[in-house]
């Protein structure tokens, strides 16, 4: 561990860009002339830099912890596999933003390694393009739960079914909605159905930061002659609305749609570190960009 760590460390700049982004701050200026001595003026320029003090008192011991014991190991593994020739220093837009993410997220798994990742795509000269300044306030915008099944949706290639629950009444057009983004949501290890109520929003939300998109004017085909929706009227939802709602003349129905990542989802998914990055030296393209 020590080895990747050391190799990794030696390209690990972040502490400049920090500086950079907290401007004239005179604390950031102060602990500069110790940069790099030890951990723990690491942790200070942080805390005195980045951390909004009034907002997290009731956290401050802890991320004061974190980022003089563990945040440099952990960014280092993350880092490791960066050739030293590649190492770049972080655009600030990114490292200050995250760094401030990873104060609040630390203790928590699966929003932490996306920060982390991020991180280390900015200080990988091949890749940095990838990590856009956008992708910190998107990660900000995720609780734990919510990354976690994202992580899923985004390492799919292609596309997710999702289902609509709706009501007609006979002799009236249209239809309600009873039901919206219903999943095929199983137990990892049981393999039986599971409710979140909270999953439907989590869609919306993904919409809403760009990520992915979702359309029920269109469906997913049967795959070797079977529906990829006979999963829908199975659900406990779907059973609960229906029997709640059916009469004589009010239909249960649903209509059948799909999710899938839009292309600002595909750069995030490759620049947190859930798909291999594609290097600037692998494509090539006809259209030139302006210098500024």
């Amino acid at each position: 561990m020590e080895e990747p760590i050391k190799s990794a460390k030696d390209g690990i700049v972040l502490i400049s860009e920090i500086i950079k982004a907290a401007g004239d701050n005179p604390n950031v200026k102060e602990a500069g002339a110790n940069l790099g001595q030890t951990a723990l003026t690491i942790t200070k320029t942080i805390n005195n830099a980045l951390l909004p003090l009034a907002a997290v008192n009731f956290a401050f011991d802890k991320a004061r912890k974190y980022f003089a014991e563990k945040f440099t190991q952990d960014l280092s593994v993350k880092a490791s596999s960066i050739p030293p020739e590649q190492v770049i220093e972080p655009k600030a837009s990114i490292a200050g933003p995250a760094l401030q993410g990873l104060a609040f997220t630390h203790e928590e798994p699966n929003l932490k390694d996306m920060y982390l990742s991020l991180l280390a795509t900015a200080m990988d000269g091949r890749i940095a393009a990838e990590a856009h300044p956008a992708f910190v306030e998107i990660i900000k915008q995720l609780t734990s739960q919510e990354a976690r099944l994202l992580e899923q949706v985004l390492k799919s290639e292609g596309q997710t079914a999702l289902a609509e629950i709706r009501k007609s009444t006979s002799g009236q057009p249209g239809w309600t909605d009873l039901y919206r983004h219903l999943a095929p949501l199983r137990d990892n290890k049981t393999n039986a159905p599971v409710e979140n109520p909270r999953f439907p929003a989590m869609v919306d939300n993904w919409v809403r930061l760009g990520l992915v998109q979702v359309d029920y004017q269109t469906h997913l085909l049967p795959t070797e002659g079977k529906s990829n929706y006979d999963w829908v009227e199975e659900r406990p939802e779907y059973l609960r609305l229906r029997s709640a709602h059916e009469s004589e003349t009010v239909k249960v129905t649903h209509a059948d749609g799909i999710m899938g990542r839009t292309a600002l989802g595909i750069q995030f998914t490759r620049a947190v570190g859930l798909a291999d990055p594609i290097h600037a030296d692998s494509f090539s393209s006809p259209l030139a960009e302006a210098e500024t």
